[in-house]
């Protein structure tokens, strides 16, 4: 047992990255990720999810994709975005559990042809690309290239690229129109307003097994007003709260043990 875990009876530690996908807090935005994503899949359609850093998209896809039969739909996820064109193709071959061929010229009518494979037995690809503002030019031609197939009306993977504003904005500008002519499903996370903050710190205290009432509604508010609603701040200022909490035996935390905790995080949360 933790010292927190000790002192507030918890059966798990809050705030923690390593939540289970079916704990995770039901926020609206999450929910409307969950749903253009289904569509996107089922009509094998490229999407674009954006948000700022710490908002929880690449949870949100995460557990989208933890809730699909992988037998009908392989995912291959891809988080390096400094990845060559060779290594892409070799990343996304050996998710799929494919030796990939030895030479470049080989790499992408292999690929083609594993996911025609797939295909041929029911199964499509998603892919998702995360940090996606992060990918040189060359690497968003050669997506694009994965797209598009002349034996087939309908893409043969769903593309989803993952990233920040910016990526959107990006798109936008020539070297890139052919793909982002291609996006048809477009969803921006935005952070939490203060009812969702609100909920979303009483539903981890709930999940960890808390059964009371620790943080006071000024300490919620301040939290919202500090963080602006921003997941990870949030989990960052009260994982700091409960170390307060369990040191000095509180049971209920306020505005002023809010105070103390953001000088302690002076900086971090800015």
């Amino acid at each position: 047992m933790t010292p927190l875990n000790d002192f507030f009876g918890f059966t798990q530690t809050p705030f923690s990255r390593s939540i289970p996908t079916d704990n995770l807090f039901p926020a609206h935005g999450h929910q409307e990720i969950q749903g253009r994503l289904t569509f996107a899949l089922q009509e094998r359609l490229p999407a674009l999810i954006t948000g700022d850093v710490g908002t929880g998209k690449s949870t949100a896809v995460r557990a989208f994709a933890q809730t699909l039969d992988h037998n009908l739909y392989p995912v291959v996820y891809l988080s390096n975005p400094h990845l060559g064109v060779t290594a892409l193709y070799r990343e996304i071959l050996l998710a799929l559990q494919v030796e990939p061929a030895f030479g470049f010229m080989r790499l992408l009518p292999q690929l083609r042809a594993t996911l025609h494979d797939l295909a041929r037995k029911g199964r499509y690809v998603l892919l998702i690309v995360d940090e996606a503002h992060l990918l040189p030019p060359e690497l968003f031609d050669q997506l694009r290239f994965l797209l598009n197939d002349e034996m087939d009306s309908a893409s043969l993977i769903t593309l989803v690229l993952l990233g920040q504003p910016d990526l959107a904005h990006k798109l936008r500008f020539a070297p890139y129109e052919a793909l982002h002519q291609r996006i048809a499903v477009r969803y921006h996370l935005r952070p939490f307003d203060l009812e969702e903050t609100a909920g979303y710190i009483k539903h981890h205290m709930r999940v960890a097994g808390y059964q009371g009432q620790l943080f006071s509604d000024s300490f919620l508010s301040g939290v919202h007003h500090h963080t602006k609603g921003v997941a990870r701040k949030i989990n960052n200022v009260c994982r700091n709260a409960l170390l307060l909490g369990a040191t000095e035996q509180k049971q209920v935390l306020d505005q002023d043990d809010l105070k103390r905790v953001l000088l302690d995080l002076e900086g971090q949360i800015a």
